[in-house]
């Protein structure tokens, strides 16, 4: 086994050399290639290393001792992963959206967290405010009264408002990676049979750094990878008799943010219970679940497609009928749709290439290997088969994505379906064959590897995590913090996420407001006609700050 983790992770480093295009020169804009090669360069060699280490068998009597005791408690474990992965958002990933995905969802989620629909702000602020790359592309606004929302669906943000409202965002995503502990738990005693495995897939999947990591984030994937594993729990402990409330579990993973996560993952289990005895009616009872999905999915969609307002090139009259409005509803939609999926290519292979070395590169060392052999040991398992389905269904899947998936810790892309992998390799420990030789030793490696990874791995990646994110924030320029100003973002062009930078409450209700400098003379012109009394403190490469008191 360490063998093969060794190989495979030098191969890995290959690859993540030849994509980088490694010692040329490394545009920020490139993100994906940018952390691949700073972060999983030494990430890899902390994995082979930690299976290195994994063979001492001093190791394996304490790690085996602490897969027993938390398979005997999940839910005091899950409450212990809670208050750690709270820490690390709040410390590590210091509560900051990073990526313009996650900061669109936190913006929305306070949008609805004041009871509005849409964001406003100063019509004359917009070009200041938002990117020209987001607008009309990430935001739909409207420039004549300064309302904005987020082109994404809506599910994530309502999840997340009732944080938003108490003033803990960064909670929600910890507690509902802590709740997919305790399911993922669950899931692998019930497939297997065996009550230990349930402690074996609370540490595979806490042990590996992506578990944690998309946790701290403001990222979607967290929910959709709990709603997925309470489809997949409804239809395995209910079969047909929780096909409704899969539907209806089903209908919100689709309303997140996307819905091709929680499509890709359903594909398999919608299939199989279409082709067994009374198919047609299995399949009327998902799809009445999936019912308010698609009513609340058509309305975000009419909605997002209005604030849009007046189309360059629509194929029908834009007169209020319903027929052509609807009908430039359908180009609209299916306009955005060519955009982002089409015949895979050199450029999104590669990434997607990339995104399975991240995935390799944020387990516990081997786990798709195990997982691979948990899968082969259950093949006779429908369920443990399904649950294979849906993760090799979201890779495949997410081939014909015309791009990479930019920020994530971990493999984004997966993650929704990245629960099949400590589930399946928890089922490689319990179904391992008596008979086999080196079991024993086999289990020993594992729980030293998956607990080495719980310290080591963790605290590697969540240092990285705060030095990136620390990094990104250092390019804001000086300011006092509280007071009531005005700050001006430079946006350098050899970095390109500068524009994430600007982040603002929806409604301009803090004392500072960050802008994206438009250059010093519109700026000035900008200041001298909304904030006459305002004077400059600060100019510097960055940018410049304007107190208003």
């Amino acid at each position: 086994m360490v063998l093969l983790v060794s190989v495979l992770s030098v191969l890995a480093a290959i690859y993540v050399q030849h994509y980088a295009q490694y010692p040329m020169p490394m545009w920020r804009g490139w993100v994906f290639r940018y952390l691949l090669f700073h972060q999983d360069m030494p990430g890899l060699a902390l994995l082979v290393a930690i299976a290195g280490l994994a063979c001492v068998p001093a190791t394996h009597r304490p790690a085996l001792a602490f897969v027993e005791a938390i398979g005997r408690r999940p839910w005091a474990s899950a409450g212990v992963v809670f208050l750690a992965l709270c820490a690390g958002a709040l410390f590590a990933a210091q509560n900051h959206a990073l990526a313009g995905d996650e900061h669109l969802t936190l913006m929305q989620s306070r949008i609805f967290a004041a009871g509005r629909l849409t964001g406003e702000v100063r019509p004359e602020l917009m070009p200041w405010l938002m990117a020209d790359f987001y607008r009309y592309r990430w935001i739909m606004l409207n420039p004549y009264t300064g309302d904005f929302v987020s082109i994404y669906w809506p599910g994530f943000a309502l999840l997340l408002t009732p944080f938003t409202r108490l003033g803990i965002p960064w909670a929600c995503n910890p507690l509902l990676a802590s709740l997919s502990l305790v399911l993922i738990a669950r899931l692998a005693s019930r497939l297997t049979q065996s009550p230990q495995a349930g402690g074996w897939a609370i540490l595979l999947a806490a042990g590996s750094p992506a578990f944690g990591g998309f946790a701290l984030s403001y990222f979607p994937m967290t929910a959709h990878l709990l709603l997925n594993l309470v489809f997949a729990w409804l239809l395995i402990e209910r079969g047909r008799r929780g096909l409704v409330y899969a539907g209806l579990v089903g209908s919100l993973a689709l309303l997140l943010h996307n819905p091709v996560p929680h499509m890709l993952f359903a594909l398999p289990w919608i299939l199989w219970f279409g082709m067994q005895p009374e198919g047609r009616r299995n399949l009327a009872r998902l799809f009445f679940g999936y019912l308010p999905a698609l009513v609340a999915g058509l309305a975000w969609a009419a909605f997002i497609r209005n604030m849009h307002g007046f189309i360059v090139a629509a194929p029908f009259p834009s007169d209020g009928q319903f027929l052509n409005e609807l009908g430039n509803l359908y180009w609209y939609w299916q306009f955005r749709t060519s955009y982002i999926f089409g015949i895979p290519e050199e450029y999104g292979i590669g990434g997607r290439i990339g995104e399975q070395v991240r995935l390799w590169a944020w387990a516990v060392p081997g786990l798709p290997i195990l997982a691979a052999a948990g899968w082969w040991l259950g093949r006779r398992n429908v369920h443990l088969n399904l649950l294979a389905l849906s993760l090799t269904v979201t890779i495949a899947g997410y081939l014909f994505v015309r791009f990479d998936q930019g920020y994530g810790w971990g493999a984004r892309y997966v993650h929704p379906a990245w629960g099949a992998l400590p589930i399946l390799g928890a089922a490689a420990v319990a179904l391992w064959p008596p008979q086999w030789k080196d079991g024993a030793a086999l289990r020993g490696w594992v729980a030293a590897a998956a607990t080495l990874s719980l310290v080591f791995a963790t605290g590697l990646r969540w240092w990285q995590i705060h030095d990136y994110i620390s990094e990104h924030l250092a390019r804001v320029p000086p300011h006092e913090a509280g007071a009531r100003q005005i700050v001006f973002i430079r946006p350098d062009r050899d970095y390109y996420y500068d524009q994430d930078l600007v982040q603002n409450d929806p409604f301009l209700r803090e004392p500072t407001v960050y802008l994206l400098s438009r250059g010093q003379r519109w700026d000035h012109e900008l200041m001298r006609r909304l904030y006459p009394q305002a004077r400059r403190v600060h100019d510097g490469p960055r940018g410049h700050v304007w107190r208003l008191d």
